[in-house]
């Protein structure tokens, strides 16, 4: 039997990596140009940024913890707390997770037609991108609502996706010449800022003397500052950043980034949009409140109740 899985980030690969240990051929079909969604990271200048998530914590799932010791550890940075870094970003467990996955980058799948008892993915000027037995949706609930409403019989569940809520994040990624920390978070935490991390406790070693900082801004200046230019972000933000990194002078680089679906504020009820039997199943932080620990097992428990029922349809 064949899936199809919309998103490569955490439950999409979760949920693939469980069909393919099941035996089903699987595809996973991603908009980006890359594999992680949220396990973003970046090189600025030679240093390597996580823009998205800072760390994988081990605590929030035992078969998160158990997937990050079974992948190759040679890039594997283990942090106080029970977190996991990785000397070339966070999004080296998405690519190692992928591997040997057949992930198709650059394509948004807008439609899911009828095709007898399969379904054809249809691609936005309508193109097909192949047919499957059924499909599992890991994208933000509003783009998961969008690919639902063209969907067979996905009308009502995407009404109940767009009830769900996300907080935004502005993040801020910037480099000073500074001591170098030793701590994951060393600085002081001033609103309107939430976090504040030092990427190079990540066993990455400075690059000309330049600390790598990442600051997440908390979700009502986020969504104050969502649409507005970066210079008007910077302009606002970035002299009390540099204040609590202690920091003088402009900065060696900086960014900004922005991540519009970053943190589930009000997931939605997992059986409702889930009915029993379906083709079409949705995972990721829609329905699974938490953090990492929960999306991905999300993924893990899609992929399962699909493997159930193709053998019940076979």
């Amino acid at each position: 039997m064949k899936v199809g899985i919309i998103g490569a980030g955490l439950s999409g690969l979760a949920a693939a990596r469980t069909l393919v240990a099941a035996g089903h051929d699987v595809v996973v079909i991603e908009k980006s140009r890359g594999v992680g969604g949220r396990l973003a990271s970046r090189r600025v200048d030679g240093s390597v940024v996580d823009h998205g998530a800072p760390v994988i914590p081990r605590g929030e799932s035992a078969e998160l913890a158990d997937l990050v010791d079974a992948l190759p550890g040679d890039e594997r940075v283990d942090l106080d707390g029970g977190h996991v870094a990785y000397r070339s970003g966070v999004t080296r467990l998405a690519k190692l997770m992928a591997d040997g996955i057949d992930v198709v980058l650059g394509v948004r799948i807008a439609a899911l037609r009828a095709a007898g008892n399969r379904l054809e993915l249809a691609g936005e000027q309508g193109n097909a991108h192949g047919v499957v037995d059924a499909v599992i949706v890991s994208a933000p609930a509003p783009q998961a609502a969008d690919l639902l409403d063209n969907s067979p019989g996905g009308a009502e569940r995407a009404a109940i996706l767009r009830t769900a809520r996300y907080d935004p994040a502005v993040m801020i990624v910037a480099g000073w010449t500074l001591p170098e920390p030793t701590r994951l978070e060393p600085f002081a935490v001033p609103l309107p800022f939430v976090r504040i991390t030092a990427e190079n406790v990540k066993g990455r070693p400075l690059v000309d003397g330049i600390v790598p900082v990442v600051a997440r801004l908390a979700p009502e200046p986020s969504s104050a500052l969502m649409d507005v230019s970066d210079d008007a972000i910077l302009a606002d933000v970035l002299p009390v950043l540099a204040r609590s990194c202690g920091a003088s002078g402009e900065p060696a680089w900086v960014q900004v980034k922005r991540w519009r679906y970053a943190v589930p504020a009000r997931t939605v009820d997992a059986a409702s949009v889930n009915p029993a039997g379906t083709r079409i199943r949705v995972c990721g932080d829609a329905i699974a409140p938490g953090g990492l620990g929960p999306v991905y097992t999300s993924g893990v428990a899609a992929a399962e109740a699909v493997t159930e029922s193709l053998a019940e349809a076979r």
